[in-house]
């Protein structure tokens, strides 16, 4: 794919694996090791959840904070997407960007700063959640004002499954305004690919990754025997250690 950054004057050229591979510099991507096929590390927990309330688990995990603290990185991703959304006719579909914490605040601050757009962001406030199973959160934009019908991109980091995106839509079209537009760092939804709901769906690099329910034959010895990371983020270190 070739990438022609109109508005910088530049030309890159640029690919899914390019972008992962600066994923990996940063330490940004968890891949669970095998032998043989055999796990010698942790699966992950995902924020979707399966038809018992348990969340969905995988081998591979994008922790898009590893490259926050990259900014020129950053900036690739995001130049990347915005490329894509002048090429599908997208680029002035928006008015607002508003980033979803963590890093959709960050992706999206940028996206808004290139596309010269208005920025807004939701706080993050964390729900009850039962020991065993990954936090959960609501999003608070009361700290933002917004006009009636005003068209708005929701910036995330990372499309899992889109199940917590009915949430997002729903807190934002409480304030009146209308969301047009889902952009991110990364789509590894193994079923949406373009769009959700009618919304398109644009990501700097689109890749479906395999998800499991906990009882899945693929994943259930593992699962028996405790070897999955609830807390990725917060022990990431360790799963580098272990990724080797």
């Amino acid at each position: 794919m070739h990438i022609e950054l109109k508005w910088r004057c530049a030309v890159v050229i640029i690919q899914n694996d390019a972008l992962l591979r600066l994923g990996k510099q940063c330490n940004a991507v968890y891949v669970c090791p095998k032998d043989d096929g055999v796990r010698r590390g942790p699966l992950v927990a995902y924020a979707g959840k399966d038809s018992q309330g348990r969340n969905l688990v995988g081998d591979i995990y994008f922790n898009f904070r590893r490259i926050e603290s990259h900014p020129k990185i950053v900036q690739t991703f995001t130049e990347v997407v915005c490329e894509k959304l002048d090429q599908q006719g997208l680029f002035d579909s928006f008015d607002t960007v508003c980033g979803i914490p963590q890093g959709g605040r960050t992706f999206g601050q940028m996206l808004a700063l290139i596309a010269d757009k208005r920025f807004v962001y939701a706080d993050k406030k964390p729900k009850p959640t039962e020991a065993g199973k990954k936090q959960e959160y609501e999003w608070d934009l009361s700290q933002f004002d917004f006009k009636p019908g005003e068209r708005v991109a929701v910036a995330e980091d990372v499309f899992n499954n889109f199940q917590n995106t009915d949430n997002t839509l729903a807190e934002i079209s409480g304030t009146g305004a209308k969301v047009v537009l889902l952009v991110g760092a990364l789509n590894r939804s193994p079923l949406h690919d373009k769009t959700y709901k009618s919304l398109p769906v644009v990501a700097s690099i689109r890749e479906a990754y395999p998800e499991y329910e906990q009882d899945d034959p693929a994943v259930s010895y593992d699962i028996a025997a405790g070897l999955i990371e609830w807390e990725v983020k917060k022990n990431w270190s360790r799963l580098m250690a272990i990724m080797g």
